[in-house]
């Protein structure tokens, strides 16, 4: 009898052993509480992404994504932040009508609970609230984009217009035009807004046209409605390091947007690196990048891209400022051939939590020193806790990531651990 109990104690260790090792969420990782307020421990504002009503990110119900409900686990995490921006709620489809409105007021046809959800939360629990996004390519209905230029200008003007006579300077900071520069070809972003530039004849820089009538009316409508404190931002990701295209660089491109914008004087304030990293992919400072065997020509590092765009002045001589808007750092590496991976195992993924611990703690003490310095002047996590996470299943279907602070059980993580200590 007690060799058969030997024996089935064996064969139960054995196949717990394996059945950990094959499945990527049931590791076994330290946890932590939330007692330590994060923000309070950095001298820059720490912001966050808030899954709202709109959010259905991992396949979750609004309900179940909706941190501002005061029953959402979620809900209590958002004290470790100081700055909050919605993750979906103020992009245009989600306030704009879906026909064009008629008349002179945009304003009254427009949908706007769930973003004031946000903003009476913010104020009310004394945080500070960042815009996204007054125009983008995506998340935009048809009708604002017509066949001409001049109708073109029109709509934004309106959309400018209503959102500033909604909110004038209560909320602090506006991404005016989000992912304005190509992926992999040239120049423009090849779309809507390009396709109505060139039907005008605009060519070379004047395909950004649009991108400076939208800094302008900006900036008139949020002085008009009280907002002369709000700041304007131009916002990408792939731009805080070189990333070669078909002729050049989307870095490069960006940049030289940024220069004609201020030449055109322009009411630019700063710009935003998203932040959408991958672990091992995107070097903290030339030390740490794999790519570069000759460090000290290396220009992969987040570092040397916060100054490069720092160093642009404008014509007041005072210096273009940067902000780390959308930060998650996924778990997965294209450079160990994990592009297409949809899991690690067990052993990869507690090597791999520990290694994200570091690396955030690397960008954090990195974006102190940017902030002491005067070149960086804000950072927001694009996501509080990883179930809720919009790189779950993308951009690979079935993919389970973990790439914020606080996990599917809503208990601080190792990076949590590393930002507090």
């Amino acid at each position: 009898m007690k060799n058969k109990l030997n024996i089935c104690l064996i064969i139960l260790l054995i196949a717990t052993i394996f059945s950990c090792d094959t499945d990527s969420n049931t590791v076994k990782t330290p946890e932590f509480d939330d007692d330590i307020i994060l923000h309070t421990k950095w001298s820059f504002p720490v912001g966050v992404a808030v899954p709202g009503a709109r959010t259905n990110n991992a396949g979750m119900s609004s309900s179940q994504a909706n941190a501002l409900n005061s029953g959402n686990p979620q809900n209590k995490l958002l004290k470790h932040f100081n700055v909050v921006v919605a993750e979906n709620e103020m992009k245009p489809e989600n306030l704009m009508p879906g026909s064009k409105p008629s008349g002179n007021s945009w304003k009254d046809s427009y949908t706007w609970g769930n973003a004031d959800a946000l903003v009476n939360f913010a104020e009310e629990n004394g945080k500070k609230i960042r815009g996204h996004t007054l125009f983008w390519e995506d998340q935009t209905p048809s009708w604002f984009f017509p066949s001409t230029a001049a109708e073109l200008y029109d709509n934004m003007e309106n959309h400018a217009k209503a959102v500033f006579e909604k909110y004038g300077g209560r909320i602090e900071w506006w991404d005016v035009c989000n992912e304005v520069i190509d992926q992999s070809e040239d120049g423009p972003r090849r779309g809507r807004y390009y396709d109505i530039m060139k039907a005008a004849n605009k060519i070379g820089m004047e395909q950004y046209e649009y991108v400076l009538k939208a800094f302008e009316y900006a900036r008139y409508y949020a002085d008009l409605n009280d907002g002369q404190n709000v700041k304007l931002y131009l916002t990408d990701f792939g731009v805080e390091r070189p990333f070669t295209k078909k002729n050049n660089t989307k870095q490069q491109d960006f940049y030289d947007l940024v220069e004609w914008l201020i030449q055109n004087d322009a009411p630019i304030d700063g710009v935003g690196f998203q932040g959408h990293f991958r672990l091992y992919d995107h070097p903290v400072d030339k030390n740490k990048c794999l790519s570069c065997t000759d460090k000290s020509k290396c220009n992969h590092d987040i570092s040397s891209g916060i100054d490069l765009f720092s160093a642009i002045k404008k014509k007041d001589d005072t210096n273009i400022m940067v902000q780390i808007c959308e930060l998650d750092i996924s778990i997965f590496s294209n450079a160990k051939g994990e592009a297409s991976n949809t899991s690690v195992s067990n052993s990869v993924l507690s090597e791999r939590l520990t290694d994200l611990a570091q690396t955030y703690r690397d960008f954090f003490d990195m974006f102190k020193v940017k902030y002491s310095e005067g070149k960086l002047n804000m950072v927001v996590l694009w996501g509080i806790a990883d179930g809720h996470s919009w790189l779950n299943d993308h951009p690979v279907q079935g993919r389970t990531d973990h790439p914020l602070l606080f996990n599917r059980n809503y208990k601080g993580k190792e990076a949590y651990s590393k930002l507090i200590n």
